[in-house]
């Protein structure tokens, strides 16, 4: 399985930087092209840690009570991947000479980047260059570059310059409000060319890391600037062969003095293993296979496993959103790791749980007094959203976190989960909503909260949330129940340390069962929320509205209006399609698809979903291929600032949850496939309460049988 990008025009090599990065989930190293540094595209040129950050303060003109005064951003580490390449006195550069062949690739299979080139100097000397990179998933402080060279009609020396960047060389674009518009940069503590090592820290959080490097030639020369390192040579024999070994948190320098060879070997072996049970298999029309498999690769090279860290929103292929952790993990994203390897997925909880006091104080931070508020956008824990109308007011991800809790104890019945951690993040993420909502005319209410549509903000009655909550609070009652069963003592030191009153799990059922969901009865659709269906519709045509909307308008110019940034209400109807009878999805959808910008790329796949189950399979099949292009086409013109890693998850629950329409009811698993014209076979494998199933789906039949 691979992906090419072989040319070199703005536009791919941009994007390719982002798509062609090497990830192992600890470390992330942008796909920059090695050799030179371009002025005539756009460029990050930045490694990554996760969980790395700098802390910066949040200027507020008008700042008032609860607004957080602090953020984080994750920021490149000491970055070595430069790599400058003479030809006797000639440098290496695509922009000069000319290349006689050219070709560039990521191997999901083997785990590696590969760049081929055939390069004819300007005084016509050729030689061949091949380099292959990769980080390493069972070294993870490991990121190896191996370079071999080829002359073909000549004998000239090759001079190399390894750079290492302490300042990262970047584009910035200040008019993003999704950018970071701030140049942070590291600060080396000490540099010992002897040792081969550099520590370095971020001044403001003084979180500290260290990069330790092995590279195989002998007669290093070295020169240090304010701004980098550089290591000089001349090329002994035809391979040259530098490994980065990043030491931070728990995890220390090692297998510095492994050969390329075998750290490939252990990567290849590492992803048998793991293809083996994740790949989906795909006979289509439109060649879906590689985008489908390279979308599961790319989330794989950018989860966090330590228990520290999490999913970012670009993953680790650039710092959109700063390297922020959204509820995109665990509602896009969770759900491929869960069905696939649920030991990933389970590691995502395990960062809830760590983090569960910084959500307590986040909590504190507003106001309330009960229970836990996560952060809407995070590294360490603690909220970095300065706007908290379409940010910290989405307590959703309270739901979304607990409903990711809920559905992990379903696929695995894993209940001593539940016991260490899981039902403590289900029962204090409840209780803020049961302090913040109230009962009117026998109907539970929540005010003043953020849906996921971010162009409808502190609204009423969210169906979304509302419906989420419910869930959750009948979750919460149900598995109270079944610690108590089955682990007596432990549920009584729980409700010990939670202070668990008789009758708090008894008003959770009873909200539950009251509450408010708004089904407009002359439309005969979800209300997305109290006030939705009362707004003007939006005043321009689709021709004359100029996309993204946020870019473009003033926000309070696209809060009154009706008109959507993401799928809403639609989002319920994906999670919960059990809830609504055939007419009032069919309903539902068609009115919010007419006022639904999609904006967002956590927006298409939900649409897919429905309308697959609706059986409108050539809609669906469309915006399938909207969402699993989004990277690969770089549909939304802003790739280069790394992945969509909801979209990539998006693209999963599409062929899962909606061309296949697997669900999972009370009694186990189900499936009702529908498959689009342009897909003729799906097969894939899932895991489900510790046993593995194959599934393979047709257009007249589907089989499931135990691996």
């Amino acid at each position: 399985m691979k992906i090419y990008l072989n040319k070199y025009d703005p536009a791919t090599v941009e994007k390719a930087e982002s798509l062609f990065f090497n990830g192992n989930g600890y470390l992330g190293v942008r796909g920059n092209l090695e050799e030179a540094y371009y002025d005539y595209f756009a460029t990050n040129r930045e490694t990554y840690l996760n969980g790395f950050y700098e802390t910066k303060v949040i200027d507020y003109p008008e700042k008032m009570y609860g607004f957080t005064s602090t953020s984080e951003t994750m920021i490149s580490v000491v970055d070595g991947q430069t790599t400058l390449i003479s030809i006797g006195d000639e440098s290496f550069q695509i922009d000069r000479g000319t290349l006689e062949s050219s070709e560039r690739y990521i191997d999901l299979e083997q785990g590696v980047t590969v760049r081929i080139v055939n390069w004819l100097s300007p005084n016509g000397f050729e030689t061949k260059i091949t380099i292959t990179r990769l980080a390493s998933f069972t070294h993870k402080n490991l990121f190896a570059m191996h370079f071999e060279f080829e002359k073909i009609n000549h004998e000239l020396p090759i001079y190399i310059t390894t750079h290492l960047n302490y300042v990262p060389v970047r584009t910035i674009d200040k008019n993003d409000p999704r950018m970071s518009h701030d140049l942070h940069q590291v600060e080396v503590i000490s540099l010992d060319t002897d040792a081969q090592i550099c520590t370095f820290v971020a001044p403001n959080s003084q979180i500290t890391a260290s990069l330790k490097w092995q590279i195989n030639q002998s007669h290093l020369h070295y020169q240090s600037t304010e701004s980098r390192l550089l290591i000089e040579n001349e090329l002994d024999g035809n391979v040259y062969y530098k490994v980065l070994s990043y030491a931070f948190h728990d995890q220390e320098h090692e297998g510095l003095t492994l050969s390329f060879e075998e750290l490939l070997a252990d990567q290849k072996a590492y992803l048998k293993n793991f293809w083996d049970a994740a790949k989906i298999s795909i006979k289509s029309r439109d060649e879906l296979e590689e985008s489908v498999n390279y979308s599961t690769f790319a989330l794989l090279q950018s989860l966090g496993t330590d228990g520290y860290t999490s999913i970012a929103a670009k993953g680790l292929s650039g710092n959109g959103y700063e390297g922020h952790y959204f509820w995109d993990a665990e509602m896009y994203i969770f759900p491929l790791f869960l069905h696939l390897q649920p030991q990933l997925a389970k590691k995502m909880l395990e960062y809830r749980i760590k983090t569960l006091p910084n959500a307590r104080e986040n909590r504190a931070m507003i106001g309330y007094q009960t229970g836990a508020l996560y952060p809407w956008r995070t590294i360490s824990g603690t909220e970095s959203s300065a706007f908290f109308e379409a940010g910290s007011a989405q307590h959703h991800i309270n739901a979304d976190i607990a409903y990711a809790f809920i559905n992990y104890y379903r696929y695995t019945n894993d209940l001593e989960f539940m016991v260490n951690g899981g039902f403590e993040v289900l029962l204090e993420t409840a209780r803020v909503f049961a302090e913040i909502g109230y009962l009117k005319n026998n109907q539970f209410h929540i005010d003043m909260v953020t849906g996921p549509d971010e162009y409808s903000v502190l609204i009423n009655d969210n169906f979304y949330t509302n419906r989420l909550i419910e869930h959750q609070y009948k979750w919460v009652c149900r598995l109270a129940e079944k610690l108590a069963e089955n682990y007596p003592s432990d549920w009584q030191h729980l409700a010990e340390k939670l202070k668990i009153q008789p009758d708090e799990l008894k008003k959770l059922q009873y909200y539950a069962d009251h509450m408010t969901k708004i089904i407009d009865p002359v439309l005969g659709v979800l209300a997305q929320d109290r006030d939705f269906l009362n707004k003007a519709e939006w005043p321009f045509s689709n021709t004359e509205t100029k996309y993204p909307l946020l870019l473009h308008y003033h926000p309070l110019e696209i809060y009154r209006y009706q008109i959507s940034k993401q799928a809403d209400a639609v989002l319920a109807l994906m999670l919960f399609p059990d809830d609504f009878d055939p007419a009032v999805t069919q309903q539902t959808i068609a009115y919010y698809d007419k006022r639904t910008t999609h904006d967002s790329s956590l927006s298409y796949s939900a649409f897919s979903v429905v309308y697959s189950r609706l059986g409108e399979l050539e809609k669906s099949y469309q915006y399938f291929l909207e969402n699993a292009r989004t990277d690969l086409d770089n549909l939304h013109k802003n790739t280069k600032e790394g992945i969509h890693t909801a979209s990539m998850g998006g693209t999963f629950m599409n062929i899962i949850y909606g061309f296949c329409n697997l669900r999972l009811r009370e009694d186990g698993l189900s499936l009702n496939p529908h498959l689009p014209e342009g897909i003729e076979e799906i097969s894939f494998s899932i895991m489900y309460q510790n046993e593995r199933y194959q599934i393979q789906v047709k257009n007249d039949d589907y089989q499931i049988r135990k691996k």
